[in-house]
């Protein structure tokens, strides 16, 4: 009976001893688990901070955008207002008034579409140096010239030295 009760506090002692490795097993994953949920807390402030400067920043660019902007537009419509448009071929331009009745302006559009004309048939003057140093509005005009004299959208890629893809898209877009 001796023996059997020294295997009993045996037992009991080492179920003891496992039990309290057990115990600062968990309290250990608890401390972890506390230092993980304030990590993240700090993280969350950090990151609302940070995103708060941004929006701080964006709004701060839109304002100076904007005020740019209308200082741009009203520095335009002062310049528009005061200097006659000039073309390089033929001098002062004349303005057109697009909310006039369409009898009265009917001579003036006529006017334009003459100069346009004229400045169209100044693209069969140009080097390739001049083809090349074309703008995108220029190369797009001049593209749409192109096609309505007939050619073909691989003549057209040739004359420009553009991919024909390039062409297209032109051509696309200004229909």
């Amino acid at each position: 009976m001796g023996f059997l009760l020294t295997v009993s506090f045996l037992i009991h002692g080492l179920s003891l001893f496992c039990i309290i490795l057990l115990y600062m097993q968990v309290t250990k994953v608890k401390r972890i688990e506390r230092l993980q949920e304030q990590n993240i807390n700090k993280m969350e402030a950090v990151m609302g901070s940070y995103l708060a400067e941004f929006q701080e920043q964006n709004e701060q660019f839109l304002r100076q955008l904007q005020h740019r902007s209308t200082s741009l537009s009203s520095e335009t419509k002062k310049n528009s207002e005061k200097l006659p448009l000039l073309d390089e071929e033929n001098g002062p331009v004349q303005r057109v008034n697009l909310k006039s009745e369409p009898s009265e302006s009917l001579h003036e559009l006529l006017s334009i579409e003459e100069s346009q004309k004229h400045r169209s048939t100044s693209f069969h003057e140009l080097t390739t140096d001049q083809i090349q140093d074309l703008s995108g509005e220029e190369m797009k005009e001049f593209s749409v010239y192109l096609k309505k004299k007939g050619l073909t959208i691989e003549e057209i890629a040739k004359h420009l030295h553009r991919g024909k893809t390039e062409i297209e898209l032109l051509l696309k877009f200004h229909q």
